[in-house]
């Protein structure tokens, strides 16, 4: 287990360092609920960002005995057209938070193999952040049997307005338990898709992902973004912003809320099938932090 920062989830010092924006909360409704908004300022500095030389400005220690609902969503389904073939049903009880930790369960429920033979659970942030560095820690299911996608990924929070890929999707952590050496680091956007071919993706060896908790980590400005695990010096991955910016290539410059999911099934996570034997699985996470440059 980490040693884990034991705080609010709004540190000290929160109104100084950025402002907020926020609404009332509706879970999967987009009529209406907005996400308070969680701002670095001056994300172009002309000096190297000193990511080691950080302020904690919101975290998610999972200290309560139930999922947060000021900071959480559980969602009931999944809008985006490509992942209309996954087998789960998203179901709340599938969350579960326990001794300082968030479990996102998948389950057989059924005979097997087969759309809605399965449950999991999907959550999102009601904050969404636009710049930082953030930093999940997480443990991923157990074993190497084929059938489960999970991620942690981050998605604009214009996408009801603009749609998906449209909005932007930044994968910190990607997992497909058939290669289970292995992460995955994608990057989404209309540009950028599998539609077209023009994924941005990184695999990374990872061969304890499994068994220990890693920091999955995103350093961002409006310059680039920088994937790293375990620590902001072992960057794995860089995107730069691109020459000619405009809003199919580089969506990455408005605020982005947090996704965590657990799929079983689907083009992706099924691709080699799904081994029944494995269920039930957990997507295990320890916090989550956002930082700002002190």
């Amino acid at each position: 287990m980490t040693n884990k920062l034991r705080s609010n989830s709004f540190a000290a010092g929160f109104l100084l360092l950025f402002f907020i924006v926020g609404c009332s909360k509706s879970d999967d409704d987009d009529s209406g609920f907005k996400r308070t908004e969680v701002v670095m300022e001056n994300p172009n500095d002309v000096r190297d960002m000193d990511w080691n030389n950080v302020d904690v400005v919101w975290s998610e220690d999972f200290g309560q005995s139930k999922l947060s609902d000021t900071n959480w969503s559980v969602l009931t389904n999944n809008s985006n057209p490509d992942t209309a073939d996954q087998w789960q049903n998203y179901r709340e009880e599938n969350t579960e938070v326990s001794r300082g930790n968030l479990k996102i369960r998948a389950k057989k429920e059924g005979a097997g193999q087969k759309k809605g033979d399965y449950s999991s659970s999907r959550i999102s942030s009601d904050f969404a952040f636009k710049y930082g560095r953030i930093e999940i820690m997480a443990k991923l299911p157990k074993g190497e049997k084929k059938g489960i996608w999970a991620k942690l990924s981050m998605i604009g929070n214009n996408e009801n307005q603009v749609g998906w890929p449209y909005c932007g999707e930044i994968d910190l952590m990607e997992y497909l338990s058939y290669r289970p050496n292995e992460t995955y680091i994608t990057v989404h956007s209309s540009a950028n898709n599998s539609a077209k071919g023009t994924l941005i993706t990184s695999p990374i060896d990872l061969e304890s992902a499994k068994e220990q908790f890693h920091a999955y980590g995103l350093l961002w400005t409006e310059n680039y973004l920088k994937f790293y695990i375990d620590s902001p010096d072992n960057i794995t991955f860089t995107m730069n912003r691109p020459p000619s910016p405009t809003k199919e290539n580089w969506p990455f410059d408005q605020p982005f809320y947090l996704l965590a999911d657990l799929v079983v099934g689907g083009k992706y996570g099924g691709a080699e099938g799904v081994d029944d034997t494995m269920f039930p699985a957990d997507l295990e996470i320890d916090y989550i932090r956002v930082y700002h440059p002190k």
